[in-house]
């Protein structure tokens, strides 16, 4: 059988559950744990836990892997019932006693909306960091990926900035537990986050494909309105994988946790072709379940073991063949493929 134990980190396998409302919580991050992930990420406190969710054109569309989207930001706004560190830091010891000791625990440290509010937020930040170390937290995420962190201030915002100041600021903080600095794709450029990232000390990056999106039904004023940011989808998922095989074959080399389009095991697997070490699984867990993320890793050793991949580095990055051919070969093959094409038709 194929091992799918993943060297980045020391995790039985390259999923995590990523911060979303399956994993605000210590109860709902246990039953998150039934899937057996490499990691869980426990969300951020102080914000809410979310709305509902919502598939366009249906659920089915988007776990067959056809063009669909998704939005969060849909449905009645669940209360967040942790609100200070003390009981944020308490969430943290219950999960640490109670699951799995190979299952590691990322948890968020901060949010946006800390920044927007002004203060000193910094000071806050770093007390985050030393209680949630004390407490047992496995990694530290910096969650920079939502659309209102990119688009901040009519696009205005210096993003970049404010991965670099921010993840420096942790890691000497708390040098010791690892900094997973999960990014933006919508409204900035990837690659030079990620170079801010790398450059500030950061263990790990994430690209995570959420945008802001205006959906709505034609006779939206007899139906429930769909506006707002969060949008997601099935169509996500070549441009995290773009994203992913271009950080690679520019010069960045620390372990990658990418996440977005993610419903089927291939998804995740052309990620992790792509270059990622991780996958996070987001949404899936919030929509399907644990269940369903338990199926996705159990199809994910399937398919690698029907087609001679023995482990995750052998995997990982395969597909960078075809991202990076020479300039004749592919030309060639452009052509033959045209060929092909058209004889078909």
């Amino acid at each position: 059988m194929a091992n799918l134990y993943s060297d980045a980190f020391d995790m039985i396998n390259p999923f995590v559950i990523a911060s979303s409302p399956a994993t605000q919580g210590a109860r709902n991050v246990l039953k998150s744990a039934a899937c057996r992930p490499g990691a869980i990420v426990l969300r951020n406190y102080g914000h809410g836990s979310g709305g509902g969710s919502f598939f366009h054109p249906d659920a089915e569309a988007v776990y067959k892997g056809k063009q669909a989207f998704h939005s969060h930001a849909v449905g009645n706004q669940i209360p967040d019932t942790i609100t200070t560190l003390e009981a944020y830091c308490e969430e943290v010891r219950t999960i640490k006693a109670q699951m799995d000791g190979d299952i590691k625990l990322w948890v968020s440290i901060g949010h946006y909306s800390d920044i927007v509010k002004g203060g000193n937020w910094e000071a806050e930040w770093k007390r985050q960091a030393k209680e949630l170390a004390l407490a047992g937290a496995d990694a530290f995420e910096l969650h920079f990926n939502t659309p209102g962190v990119a688009v901040a201030k009519d696009r205005q915002f210096n993003y970049y900035q404010l991965v670099s100041s921010c993840t420096q600021m942790i890691r000497a903080t708390v040098p010791t537990v690892p900094v997973m600095v999960k990014l933006a794709v919508e409204s900035c450029d990837a690659l030079t986050s990620m170079r801010h990232a790398v450059a500030a000390g950061a263990s790990a990056v994430g690209p995570t494909a959420r945008w802001k999106g205006f959906y709505f039904d034609l006779d939206w004023k007899t139906t429930q309105a769909r506006p707002g940011a969060g949008y997601g989808g099935t169509q996500a998922n070549p441009i995290v994988c773009y994203t992913v095989a271009e950080a690679r074959s520019k010069g960045i080399t620390i372990p990658m946790f990418a996440g977005g389009g993610v419903y089927s095991f291939d998804q995740a697997i052309r990620l992790i072709m792509a270059g990622s070490d991780l996958v996070q699984l987001g949404t899936l867990a919030c929509s399907a379940g644990p269940q369903a993320c338990k199926r996705l890793i159990e199809q994910v050793g399937a398919w690698m073991d029907d087609h001679g991949y023995t482990d995750i580095p052998s995997l990982k990055g395969d597909a960078l063949k075809l991202f990076s051919m020479p300039d004749a070969f592919a030309k060639d093959r452009q052509n033959r493929l045209g060929s092909a094409y058209m004889a078909a038709q």
